[in-house]
């Protein structure tokens, strides 16, 4: 007798347009077939669901899926992602989560030669503990290359994209502090809110 009733992946990207089903829906209706089927002696291999949607119902879903995996039906998995917010699944979970990325080695940019902006780095196709501090996607790009008027423009979006996001989890956070503060460090705080959005537009 096998230590695992069950292998379940779901991997890739395909449609079936002749059934009139996107990549998406075939992405969904095989994980369905994976959450019906699979067993806490089953191992599931999970590549980035909920990637053929908007970015918030991607995320919900992903972490939504490994949620119940993890809580219901407490099978060994592995989950891979580009979505940040699933990395808190290990801080909810300690002792059957786990985060990792692949490693790589950052190098100065001048190393390369070209003048696109972006982080000059060496993937090292290893397995190391933790979570990534940002996506290198950029990267990526300039591996498959694509033109470096196009790198440009994105990191010039990348990072404009990135500062708005950081602002907004800013103004949260204060805005959540704002129920435990006095009268005083509430107009404080409420000004310095009014001047961060100020600089954002």
């Amino acid at each position: 007798m096998g230590i695992l009733d069950a292998v379940y992946t779901r991997m890739g990207a395909s449609d079936n347009i002749y059934q009139n089903r996107s990549t998406f829906m075939v992405e969904l209706s095989e994980a369905s077939d994976i959450i019906s089927h699979a067993t806490r002696h089953s191992l599931i291999i999970l590549d980035e669901l909920g990637r053929g949607t908007s970015t918030h119902d991607g995320v919900a879903i992903a972490y939504a899926t490994a949620r119940h995996f993890i809580s219901e039906v407490q099978c060994l998995m592995l989950f891979v992602t580009h979505y940040p917010p699933l990395a808190d699944l290990e801080r909810l979970f300690p002792s059957h989560v786990a985060n990792y990325h692949m490693s790589f080695l950052l190098h100065d940019k001048e190393e390369d030669g070209s003048d696109d902006g972006i982080d000059v780095i060496t993937f090292l196709y290893q397995l190391v503990r933790g979570m990534a501090a940002k996506s290198y996607g950029l990267n990526v790009a300039k591996l498959a290359t694509i033109p470096s008027s196009i790198i440009k423009v994105a990191d010039g979006k990348a990072q404009e994209l990135e500062t708005a996001v950081m602002a907004a989890r800013g103004r949260n956070v204060a805005l959540r502090q704002l129920w435990k503060a006095p009268a005083a460090e509430i107009a404080s705080t409420v000004n310095n809110l009014t001047e961060a959005v100020d600089t954002t537009r």
